[in-house]
């Protein structure tokens, strides 16, 4: 028993001593598949953990879609596998660490079921986890791209009331965040020829889904492809944008407010319980009753 366990943590360790990012490149110039070629590099576990994971839960067909949203928080699927697998190797670890933890505390006799059962669990937890921080990541960029339109918007049509040209204009604006570098790659790509429903087509695929980025997009190609008058458009679009983040910073300070309400209340509500329940236990305890 004690060979096989040492034997298990050297691997456990030579897997995890090889750069992650290393081995999802071996993955991907593979073209048929994992994902053993590593064996001599010591890879054999982490390529196991991204079978296990893919067969647990097989790739969407918007998987590598979200990635690319995301602006490739993940470097790849392979990437994603490997952090599912491991998130739920250090989530198991820790409800058994919490379980046993409780048990010593408490002084009672836990058993074997309790801790599989926490273990499992967190393993489920832990095997999500990754899945949901990329939702987050995308969310985050919606909302980043919202925040930018609003003044991005208002610039490119300050430019156009100057008589700068749209292709001017959106180059002009390639230096505002994200969206400023998706004008950018407009102005760039439709200043070569290349036509300006392929370069929407392609600024929309790298960004989350955003119904109001998509409207920019119509209009910027309608304006580059018909050569149409469209700064009032741009400039009311503005406007709303920015009248958008002023009730959302508005309703995240009345969250924040409220948040700080509860902790604070919690905080009050634990210190009064010390401070009337202490002197009782210990009148009780020297009462013999505990």
């Amino acid at each position: 028993m004690a060979l096989l366990a040492g034997i298990g943590i050297f691997l456990i360790f030579a897997s995890l001593s090889v750069p992650l990012t290393a081995a999802t490149r071996r993955i991907l110039d593979e073209s048929t598949g994992p994902r053993l070629a590593g064996m001599a590099e010591g890879n054999i576990l982490r390529a196991l953990m991204i079978d296990v994971s893919r067969r647990i839960k097989p790739e969407g067909g918007d998987l590598e879609e979200r990635l690319r949203r995301s602006g490739y928080f993940y470097k790849s699927v392979a990437d994603l596998h490997a952090r599912r697998m491991l998130s739920s190797l250090v989530y198991a670890v820790f409800g058994i660490v919490l379980v046993v933890g409780i048990g010593v505390a408490l002084d009672v006799s836990i058993g074997v079921l309790i801790p599989a059962v926490t273990a499992t669990l967190f393993v489920f937890i832990g095997f999500m986890m990754p899945d949901r921080s990329l939702n987050q990541v995308i969310n985050r960029r919606r909302n980043q791209l919202k925040r930018e339109m609003g003044f991005g918007l208002e610039r490119i049509s300050l430019f156009l009331q100057s008589g700068s040209d749209l292709l001017e204009a959106l180059a002009q604006t390639s230096s505002m965040g994200m969206f400023g570098r998706a004008c950018g790659v407009i102005a760039a790509q439709a200043s070569t020829g290349r036509p300006i429903s392929q370069v929407c087509s392609m600024v929309r695929e790298e960004l989350p889904i955003t119904p109001e980025f998509d409207e920019f997009l119509q209009l910027a190609q309608t304006g580059i492809a018909k050569g149409q008058e469209i700064m009032e458009p741009f400039r009311q679009r503005a406007a709303s944008m920015r009248e958008m983040l002023r009730r959302a910073i508005i309703e995240e300070g009345h969250r924040a407010r409220v948040r700080v309400t509860l902790l604070t209340s919690l905080f009050v509500l634990a210190a009064s319980m010390i401070v009337t329940m202490v002197p009782v236990v210990m009148l009780l305890s020297q009462e013999g009753i505990f």
